[in-house]
């Protein structure tokens, strides 16, 4: 796997993009499958870098840091599969425990907040959280098949 640890803040979100789409470009992920890994990394990032740090006690805002590991792993049949894993010392929360919006109620009927959230759920194949020795640990997975390889059978 490899590694980029940046500061908590949003600034810093093209750079770590920038790592994560150029990785999976050598890795012959497709540009679709590579959006939607991207826009599910970019939600990721922003929630942690807007709500992470700040009144939690214990590291402040500027003291933050976002830990990103990102790898790809050979599957059977010829397919990959992306994980990207971000790891930071914020509140402790997990993204994926929020109930899915109801999409038949209209804009003016619907709560603010967690459309970003079931889109990653949508778009990745995996998405899973746990807290651990004090670490928020969230890890999206993605299955692609590799450009100019055709499934066989």
């Amino acid at each position: 796997m490899k590694k980029i640890t940046v500061p908590a803040f949003i600034d810093r979100l093209q750079q770590v993009l920038a790592q994560i789409a150029g990785f999976l470009e050598q890795e012959g992920c497709p540009e679709n499958e590579r959006r939607l890994i991207e826009i599910s990394a970019e939600e990721l990032f922003t929630n942690i870098v807007s709500y992470a740090y700040g009144k939690y006690p214990g590291i402040s805002r500027e003291n933050g840091q976002v830990q990103v590991e990102y790898g790809v792993n050979l599957l059977p049949e010829g397919e990959k599969q992306a994980d990207i894993c971000f790891i930071d010392q914020g509140k402790p929360f997990n993204p994926f425990a929020r109930e899915d919006p109801d999409l038949t109620l209209s804009l003016e009927e619907r709560p603010v907040g967690g459309l970003g959230i079931y889109m990653v759920k949508q778009f990745m194949d995996q998405a899973e959280y746990r807290y651990e020795k004090g670490f928020n640990v969230t890890t999206i997975s993605k299955r692609f098949r590799p450009e100019g390889e055709r499934k066989s059978g």
